[in-house]
């Protein structure tokens, strides 16, 4: 008998998320609002929960890679001091 495994692993996180940005902002309601009501709503909704790899690739690309990064750090501090 042969078992293949895939070469990747099956993310939970993929299904029960948007897969990119622009899907994400109009399930938040911002999709038409300012680029600051964008990034705080962005903001509030990556503090909570983990991104999956499409979604982190869609957001890079739509120009939140900053934002990513400040919300990396600060979940990694609240992580350390937990």
């Amino acid at each position: 008998m042969t078992v293949s495994i895939s070469d990747r692993v099956f993310d939970a996180v993929e299904s029960t998320q948007p897969a990119t940005a622009s899907r994400l902002l109009r399930e938040l309601g911002v999709s038409q609002a300012c680029v600051a009501k964008q990034k705080a709503a962005l903001g509030t909704w990556m503090m909570v929960h983990e991104l999956g790899r499409p979604l982190r690739i869609s957001l890079l690309g739509n120009g939140y890679g900053l934002l990513m990064k400040e919300i990396d750090d600060r979940r990694s501090r609240l992580d350390v001091t937990a």
